[in-house]
């Protein structure tokens, strides 16, 4: 299980590297082409010759909801507390129908100018053929459940977490393959901090 994740994570830093730091990951299979799944952009562009269109909630953490349509983004640093029970939702699209997509996994405890999934020593990852992996050697992240939902036109892949413990300000790293291992990987600097609740909400 733990090599299957590996490889996704270099195959999305390999792909990243080619098509440069902003670019819509695009990857070829041995099926032929696949654009990949997508946290923002909505149709193949220039590729296809046809305009790309964006939505501006690919992510949302208790509520909130933030633009992860480039390849690196900014946004105002979370707050999820030990013991409190807290949701992170990616909202995905591929060209051609989310059922391509396979899998999804959040990489977290990360930090740095612009690192990578192999940066990170704790992620949880869906698969549609393995279900739910968590990686949690420091055990931060406590109960952990992972439900998926579809409508028209968008995969909705939800993490339901209730830490253990604190974790410093992470960035949130999400990397999504396709059925032709076709990878894309968002990342969110800063995204994320676990805190004890404040003493005065005790």
């Amino acid at each position: 299980m733990h090599k299957r994740v590996i490889t996704s994570a270099i195959v999305a830093t390999l792909a990243l590297t080619l098509v440069g730091a902003n670019s819509a990951v695009y990857a070829l299979a041995g099926h032929g082409a696949s654009y990949g799944p997508s946290f923002g952009s909505m149709g193949a562009g220039s590729a296809l010759g046809s305009t790309t269109l964006y939505y501006h909630d690919g992510l949302t953490i208790n509520g909130d909801t933030f633009d992860i349509s480039k390849n690196v983004q900014h946004i105002p640093t979370e707050t999820i507390y030990v013991g409190a029970a807290s949701t992170i939702t990616a909202k995905l699209w591929e060209y051609g129908g989310t059922y391509k997509i396979q899998g999804l996994t959040m990489f977290l405890n990360v930090r740095g100018y612009d690192p990578n999934p192999s940066s990170s020593d704790t992620w949880i990852q869906y698969s549609k053929i393995t279900g739910t992996t968590v990686h949690d050697p420091h055990n931060i992240l406590g109960t952990v459940k992972v439900d998926v939902k579809y409508d028209q036109k968008f995969m909705y892949v939800t993490f339901h977490l209730t830490p253990n413990k604190p974790m410093s300000t992470s960035w949130i790293i999400l990397t999504a393959w396709d059925n032709q291992l076709s990878v894309t990987t968002a990342k969110v600097a800063n995204a994320l901090n676990i805190s004890y609740v404040p003493f005065a909400y005790h």
